[in-house]
């Protein structure tokens, strides 16, 4: 399957998750996007390459190319919705974002509030440190302090 095939199936399932409550209202805000001929999209400012701020002050990255994908698909306008990782989720919550494209990683707690698609980029997580560090499984970590993006599953579980 081509990248772009696999884009547009990401992004179809995109849309058919557009809401958390049900088929029922996920086609209702579907018919509200065609009709409006926009959608708002919320994607990562805080998080490169896949969203953050250029020199223009505009957003860009991976997550802002296929928000303009999904909406070129569409035929309608994109309002991109800066957001972190912090407040992607409630943006969706409160309908600040139609649907939300920022490496959002499913656990528990998001799949009770919101739908997840498919994966459209692969994302690995790993923890860096001086090699004086030896750290070579969590274990290694007890007592030691680590950064991570708030908001971020890192930062809930």
């Amino acid at each position: 399957m081509t990248f772009t095939k696999r884009l547009f199936l990401a992004s179809a399932v995109s849309l058919a998750g557009l809401s958390a409550m049900g088929i029922a209202h996920a086609q209702s805000a579907l018919d509200g996007v065609m009709k409006n001929k926009l959608i708002k999209i919320a994607v990562p400012t805080d998080f490169p390459p896949y969203g953050f701020v250029g020199v223009d002050l505009k957003p860009q990255g991976l997550d802002v190319d296929m928000a303009n994908f999904i909406g070129g698909k569409l035929g309608v306008k994109v309002e991109l919705v800066p957001v972190t990782s912090a407040n992607r989720i409630p943006y969706l919550q409160t309908k600040k974002a139609d649907l939300v494209i920022s490496t959002l990683g499913k656990n528990a707690e998001r799949q009770a509030v919101i739908d997840f698609t498919a994966a459209y980029s692969p994302f690995f997580q790993a923890v860096y440190a001086p090699k004086s560090m030896a750290v070579t499984s969590f274990a290694d970590l007890a007592g030691k302090t680590v950064a991570v993006t708030r908001g971020a599953i890192e930062d809930q579980e």
